[in-house]
Order: structure tokens, then sequence, then C-alpha cells
């Protein structure tokens, strides 16, 4: 852990830090294509931008708490997220799960429709419940990183995940005129949060939510991904050879509406505009050309050249080290969490968390030992293993813990 590192971190280590940025699992992004499969995206039968805003909004919500699980106000979501509250509340065309329902013996149905439960037939229910119910397929591959002081890394094929491991409905009174409204309690899959923090794709959510009304939000993850690829391997320029997945990510249809197809010709235009439109509507910084690969007749290869100036390596060395000290945040305080939630809170609903208590015990001069061991894991997680010549990590947990109780005793 750097000295930079470290001051970033000293006046946040008590809280989790907010930023305008999103980090969105990397396995999603380097398997986008089994999303588009999974959950019909580009079809009639389904809002394909609202799966992934959802997803966004998940990722960006995990972010400014500490839990792995979160409340979603509709209301809220539609205002960050660019939609309307009306849309949100439509009923879908057809939902997941009355298609589910069918499926059920009669008595079991009928019961169910009789006692009331939730059916999620709106667009924005039929989102959740679809993230909730199909398992995503990674046929590309996936890495996956474990909760140990190991780290150790783990790439498999054809992995399948679901992204939310828990879906509840709920009914809440809030305002002055305690008005009663829906909302909707989730908790993410364990894997898909450690991605998270460690397996990401980082980019701006503001960017992301003016990307998707247009459809370019995937070309706009998968151009952030190549750019995280060309400064790791120190090489600006990148040639993409599968002409059919690149007007994909890009929204570019292979067929009209009336069935008929687009010739690549006009295809390739499309394309050309999208990553025209992409670069001038983000920070990518690129520049590109088409040209002729192995087995092509005609030149339908784009070669990517990101700007990597010297300018361009110091800010990314400065992002990445403030990523690093958010994450260390993140980290120690959800792992604090789970620690206080164990010992502190056994048998607590974890749905009904008295924030203040768990709070008054990270500030209080209590469970030094077990405090540290939490610290030193999270330590690893992040930075790596300690190496000499570094200020050990004991005597930094050590400043840590007094600043959290002298912040106490101020208060």
């Amino acid at each position: 852990m750097t000295d930079l590192q470290l001051q970033r971190i000293k006046n946040s280590d008590v809280q989790v830090a907010t930023i305008p940025m999103v980090r969105i699992d990397r396995n999603i992004v380097h398997n986008i294509g089994s999303i588009f499969d999974l959950f019909g995206i580009g079809g009639s039968d389904m809002d394909d931008n609202l799966l992934r805003a959802v997803i966004y909004y998940l990722c960006f919500s995990y972010q400014q708490n500490l839990f792995s699980y979160s409340v979603i106000d509709p209301y809220e979501f539609a205002q960050q997220m660019g939609y309307t509250s009306d849309f949100l509340r439509q009923r879908h065309p057809h939902p997941v799960f009355l298609e589910d329902l069918k499926k059920m013996p009669p008595e079991a149905r009928e019961g169910y429709v009789r006692d009331g439960y939730p059916t999620y037939s709106s667009n924005f229910e039929n989102a959740l419940y679809a993230l909730w119910k199909r398992e995503v397929l990674f046929s590309y591959g996936v890495t996956f990183f474990n909760n140990t002081d190991k780290e150790e890394k783990l790439t498999h094929q054809n992995v399948r995940l679901f992204i939310l491991r828990n879906l509840r409905v709920d009914a809440v009174r809030s305002g002055k005129t305690r008005q009663r409204k829906t909302v909707y309690s989730v908790e993410l899959d364990e894997r898909f949060i450690h991605s998270l923090t460690q397996y990401f794709v980082r980019g701006k959510m503001a960017t992301l939510v003016e990307l998707r009304k247009s459809k370019l939000d995937i070309l706009y993850l998968k151009m952030l991904q190549y750019k995280e690829n060309a400064f790791f391997q120190n090489d600006p320029a990148v040639e993409i050879n599968n002409f059919s997945m690149l007007c994909r990510w890009a929204g570019v249809a292979e067929r009209k509406k009336d069935g008929s197809s687009v010739p690549n010709k006009k295809r390739k235009q499309l394309l050309a505009e999208a990553l025209h439109t992409l670069n001038e509507k983000t920070d990518l910084n690129y520049a590109f050309e088409t040209t002729t690969s192995r087995g092509q007749k005609f030149p339908y290869t784009f070669r990517i050249t990101f700007s990597i100036t010297p300018q361009a390596i110091t800010q990314k060395e400065e992002d990445s080290h403030s990523d690093m000290a958010c994450m260390f945040s993140e980290t120690l305080m959800r792992d604090m969490f789970g620690l206080w939630k164990m010992y502190r809170n056994n048998g607590g609903n974890p749905y009904c968390i008295d924030t203040q208590k768990f709070n008054e015990w990270l500030h209080a001069d209590a469970d030094y030992d077990e405090k540290k061991n939490v610290y030193l894991v999270a330590a690893t997680k992040i930075f790596g293993k300690w190496k000499s010549g570094q200020v050990t990590r004991e005597s930094q947990f050590h400043k840590w813990f007094m600043r959290a109780v002298q912040h106490k005793a101020s208060e």
C-alpha cells in the first residue's frame, strides 16, 4: 500500500466513499453476447435497455452501501436512469413470472393468485424477476476471485451465475403523508459482488445513462475493456475482425423490420457512424480505420487506436490509485459489517439492520484483534501481499483503529 493510497484512505476509512463512476463486472462485459441471448435483448418481448439499466443501477447502488443487498425504490431508479415511472409500471407483454405460473399445478396457481402474492408483471418487476430467475451463461470463460486472503484466481468455461440471489417485494409508507409505495429488496450473488471489487470495467454512470437511450452503452463498455487492455499491454491498437459481433455491440441490425437483409456496405457505414458518435460523446479518445484481415476479401476489420500519451498514462495511474482507495474502504466496511453481523447481531434480520448499533461498535474500543484480522484480509484483497520495505499493515491498522475510536470520542 503506497503513501498516496493511505492518504486517500485516511479521511474515508470509516465510511463507504461515493464516486460518480460505476464498476461493471468484467465477466458480463466479456460475455455480453450471452446476456443478449438469455434475455432476448433486441427482441419484441422485452425492453432491451431496461434490463441493462437495472444491472448498471445494481452495480452503482452496491458501491454506495455496506451490504450485498439493496432496497430499490422504482421512483428513484426512474430518476437516476432516465425512465418515466409510468413506463416502469406498465404491464410487460410477456412477463416471465406468469409463464412460470402456468406451469404450476392448478391448486398451487389458484392459491398464489388468491393470496395476493406478487406476479412481477410490470416492465420493472419483470426485469428484476428475470435477473433472479435466469442463470447467465458465461460461454467465453469467466474469472472469479475467492473471498480469502490468498485471492486465488479461478477461470472456467461455461459457468452459470445468478445475478440476484434473493428478491422480495415490500410495501412501505414514506413522506409526511405516509403514502404507501412498493419497493424491492434484492441481494446480489456473492461472486458477482466479488467481481465488482476485483474484476471490473470502470465507466461513467452519466455516460452509460445517456448512451443507453441511443443503444451505444454496450459498445461503450466493450471499448472501455479494449482500452484497459491497451494500457495493460502498452499497445494502443486493437483489431476487431468479427464484423457481425461489432455491429451487434453497436446496435446495427442485420435485418430490417420487414425481414430483408441490410447490405454489409450499409452496416459498415452505420457502424462507422456509431464509432464516431461514441468517440464524440465520451473520453475514450480513439481513432479507427478499416482494413482487410485474413480470410476477408473486403476491408471489414476495424482497427481501433487509443490515445495513450504520457499524460493519459499519468491520469490512468491516478485513477487506479483512487479506485483502490475507494475499493479498500468499501471492502473493509463490508467485511467489518460481516464480522459485526456474525458476532454481535447473530440471528438478526439482515433487511432490518440497526446501522447505528453497527457504527457504535465500529468506533468502539472493542474487539481489537478481530477487527485487525478483518483489516489485514481486506488489505490483502485489494493491495496484494505485504512487501518488504512497506509500512507494516499492523501499524496501519492501529492508526485506523485509533482514529475510529477518537472520532467517536469527539462526537
